[in-house]
């Protein structure tokens, strides 16, 4: 677990880095919102088909070959496209290399997870969102000390280095770990794509994940940096340091609530939080990082059910990277079609409405999937 967990800090690291420095760079370059919001979303579009062919052959030939192969690959890439870009057609190059990066990730990580840690599987998936928020904290932070006091270029190319440095942990696993295919390999390509034959549970729980993306996705990739340089007037640094800390909250929040169980209390709590946040976020005026780390708190205080409900309807599954691709796909649509609409819903009604849809959208998720999770006991 710990060369994955390596694996992981890297990518999020840069992925931290790069969700606060593209808007901001878009900005710099007089882009208006809703043109940022078409490039941010190509990223699930790709990630969307992407994760599904990456999770087929990830089954057939192992898990650690696509971290090696793909993953590492593509973060360096990404890095620098977006190192040289000065035009939309080179920024949207970027988000889709960025889409396979993502894709190639998250293709394999739970399955990774899942077969090094038989028997404690749902803890250590949560475990590796504390990691994934922990990388983000300091990613974003680096990225926005670094644009203030070294400029947009200088920091991409130490996500450059940083990018490389993938291939480190990457290559250890590929050397030394067995590749771990699937129960039903004999299967063709197609055939063990097909979707057909999941259970209502599986769908059902499909659903309720996607609820969970649409309350946050478009918040952070694209609304909230923008609402802080924009309306707010926050300077780089600033963003920056409370991306920083609104990811350290999520960590330190997953980390300390591990052994608390998912109770319908705890629903009650974390919907409660973000619902309330998410509506006086536009009117907190110097109360704003307060409500922006009560959304942090709701996160990560959310993650278990997340993590469980994926361990429940997919860790035990014949072809289980594709089971997780299908489990997501109704999210990567959903985050695909919200950040897309984000930027034109803002401008025409305000920041305030969509906000507070986030947090209607987090109080669903909750219900759905203590409902799902209460169902497959």
């Amino acid at each position: 677990m710990k060369r994955v967990n390596a694996i992981t800090f890297l990518n999020n690291f840069v992925a931290g880095a790069l969700t606060l420095l593209i808007p901001l760079l878009l900005l710099a370059q007089n882009v208006n919102l809703a043109e940022i919001g078409l490039v941010v979303s190509v990223l699930p579009l790709v990630f969307l088909v992407a994760r599904l062919l990456f999770a087929a052959v990830a089954d057939r030939v192992g898990w650690s070959h696509i971290f090696f192969l793909v993953n590492w690959p593509t973060t360096l890439v990404a890095t620098a496209i977006y190192y040289v870009a000065n035009s939309l057609p080179a920024f949207l190059a970027g988000k889709i290399t960025e889409g396979l990066r993502d894709a190639s990730y998250w293709a394999v990580n739970r399955a990774a997870i899942f077969d090094l840690s038989p028997g404690r599987a749902e803890k250590e998936a949560t475990r590796n969102n504390a990691v994934i928020w922990l990388a983000t904290a300091v990613g974003s932070a680096g990225a926005g000390l670094g644009i203030a006091y070294a400029g947009f270029s200088s920091t991409l190319l130490v996500l450059i280095v940083a990018s490389t440095a993938v291939g480190i942990p990457a290559g250890m696993l590929w050397k030394t770990r067995k590749p771990v295919l699937c129960k039903n390999r004999e299967k063709k390509l197609g055939m063990a794509l097909d979707p057909r034959g999941k259970s209502k549970a599986f769908w059902w729980a499909s659903v309720a994940l996607m609820f969970n993306s649409i309350a946050t996705y478009p918040l952070l990739t694209l609304l909230l940096p923008v609402f802080m340089q924009v309306q707010l007037g926050y300077s780089y640094l600033l963003i920056g340091v409370l991306f920083m800390l609104y990811n350290v909250v999520a960590s330190a929040t997953t980390f300390l609530t591990l052994r608390l169980s998912l109770s319908f209390k705890r629903v009650i709590v974390q919907s409660a939080i973000a619902f309330l946040a998410s509506v006086f976020l536009t009117s907190s005026g110097l109360f704003f990082p307060a409500l922006l780390f009560a959304l942090a708190f709701a996160r990560g205080f959310g993650v278990a059910f997340f993590e469980h409900l994926v361990a429940k309807v997919a860790k035990d599954s014949q072809n289980v990277c594709v089971d997780i691709g299908w489990l997501h796909v109704p999210m990567r649509l959903a985050e695909f079609a919200t950040v897309m609409t984000a930027g034109f819903a803002a401008l025409a009604v305000g920041y305030a409405p969509v906000f507070a849809a986030t947090g209607v959208f987090f109080i669903v998720f909750s219900l759905m999937s203590f409902r799902q999770l209460q169902a497959t006991r």
